[in-house]
């Protein structure tokens, strides 16, 4: 689909990462699904969750580094080396290791319009280092990229239609972090959208500033303005039984109201609200500042990257299950890669999904770093085809896949197991045994499934009476009588 001379889907999207002597990372890649917008990060603490997405937000800002915007691209900090534990006799040393320096290289794709209206899909391979502690981030492998957003920041420039892909990134510290009041020009361009954009520390009060202008200026001109709809359709997509979202000119305040009739304002919220809230307007003002031309569609047709540190923060375990298709349906045509710590976040994940940093899944092979990015595209292995989180147990997802021990359920695992050995002992004994024989071992049957048949072990209730009954053991008399 084009709209206003530019791709709405995929214009902008990370296929792989490659960290070298990043934080924890001595040389490691990975894929992120390029057939969903969604890529879930999960693993123990200290495994390397937001060091991954410290690292594509580095690269994510290559695109902004010829943008003039206020703390736009992020750069390698000198504390972000690896630091490396070196035992000599009986003391260890911790010895940062500058020999090779820092190295992140990123695989993805551009996409745009040809002047047929075909659309053209770019892959880039770049890259960022920083070689000592005294040095500068280096930009020339990232020419490719930058250059792409220079062209597009000229378009802006001379008021040609372009499309800017949203590029955003949210941390731990988002809910707490207070910045120093914002001010903003009159009018303002439309690539203030990417200011502070990958600063991991949320500041809404950019968006405040910006909503309640329009709000104020609608009430003054008597207009409606698209974009402030767009935001308010995301937001009311995204929190749950939000009815309306607006400015209240009175109070100067931003305002909730839900459909049992209360309303708040956004300082008088839970933290789960007031955290997931910021987040979502954040997102949707953004959009709508980037690409206003999109008017009430900016949330849903603007693409683009948006990393989210610890998505489950402060949210009801029920937000959490809800919480990750909300925004596939608020911005379908965004990138999202988060982290969590949340099962009923994983729970909510569809195959293919979820990157494992404790099992090392969804690492990609090693692959040849030039510049003939098509090559290495064709190469980069797509997530694996994990087993679908959707239909797993809590249970099963918190011991399984988060390596958490739950006693009880262990002893009801082991019960099952050993009702499995001897189920099969018996079916085992039915091979030569006369009808009377029989009767008997089909009780001893009903007796060893019946605890599991209303327990909700209802797959493992099926496999065994599948077995029975291909044995020719079906229910006993006694029981079809009762």
């Amino acid at each position: 689909m084009t709209l206003y001379g530019q791709t709405t889907s995929d214009i902008m999207k990370i296929h792989e990462l490659r960290l070298k002597n990043f934080r924890k990372f001595v040389d490691t890649r990975f894929c992120f699904n390029t057939k969903s917008n969604v890529t879930v990060l999960i693993g123990d603490n200290a495994t390397g969750k937001s060091a991954i997405l410290n690292a594509l937000s580095i690269m994510m800002g290559s695109y902004l580094l010829d943008f003039k915007v206020p703390q736009a691209a992020r750069h390698i900090r000198k504390d972000e080396v690896r630091i490396a534990q070196i035992k000599t006799g009986q003391i260890v040393s911790l010895e940062p290791q500058w020999t090779d320096g820092i190295q992140l290289s990123c695989i993805g794709t551009l996409s745009e319009v040809a002047p047929n209206d075909t659309t053209l899909s770019k892959p880039f391979l770049w890259s960022r280092e920083l070689t000592s502690e005294e040095g500068k981030t280096t930009r020339i492998n990232a020419k490719k990229i930058a250059k792409a957003g220079r062209e597009a920041r000229i378009k802006v420039e001379n008021g040609e239609e372009v499309l800017l892909p949203i590029i955003s990134y949210y941390g731990t510290g988002r809910l707490w972090h207070k910045k120093q009041d914002i001010k903003l020009s009159k009018p303002d361009s439309r690539t203030v959208g990417y200011r502070d954009c990958l600063d991991p520390a949320s500041n809404h009060r950019l968006f405040f500033k910006w909503f309640s202008r329009l709000e104020q200026a609608g009430v003054q001109k008597n207009k409606k303005f698209d974009v402030l709809e767009a935001v308010r359709t995301a937001v009311k997509t995204c929190i749950p039984n939000c009815e309306n979202f607006y400015f209240d000119l009175e109070l100067q305040e931003l305002m909730v109201e839900f459909s049992d009739g209360t309303l708040y304002s956004f300082d008088n919220l839970s933290d789960g609200y007031r955290n997931m809230l910021a987040i979502v307007a954040d997102i949707a003002h953004r959009a709508a500042r980037l690409n206003p031309q999109l008017g009430n569609q900016a949330a849903t047709l603007t693409p683009g990257i948006v990393l989210i540190d610890e998505i489950d923060l402060h949210l009801h375990p029920k937000w959490q299950r809800e919480i990750v298709n909300s925004l596939r349906s608020a911005f379908p045509k965004v990138q999202f890669i988060v982290s969590t710590h949340s099962p009923f976040i994983i729970q909510s994940l569809q195959r293919g999904e979820v990157i494992d940093l404790n099992s090392g899944e969804n690492l990609a092979p090693e692959f040849e770093f030039n510049d003939d990015a098509s090559n290495n595209i064709a190469q980069t292995a797509q997530p694996s085809p994990s087993k679908s989180y959707s239909e797993r147990s809590i249970e099963d997802i918190v011991e399984e896949v988060m390596g958490v021990n739950i006693p009880s359920r262990s002893a009801r695992l082991e019960r099952m197991y050993e009702v499995a050995k001897r189920y099969y002992q018996v079916l085992e004994e039915s091979e030569n045994a006369t009808e009377e024989e029989k009767n008997i071992l089909k009780q001893k049957l009903d007796e060893l499934s019946a605890p599991f048949s209303d327990s909700g072990d209802i797959a493992y209730y099926a496999f065994l009476e599948m077995e029975r009954l291909a044995a020719g053991l079906g229910k006993s008399k006694v029981k079809d009588e009762e």
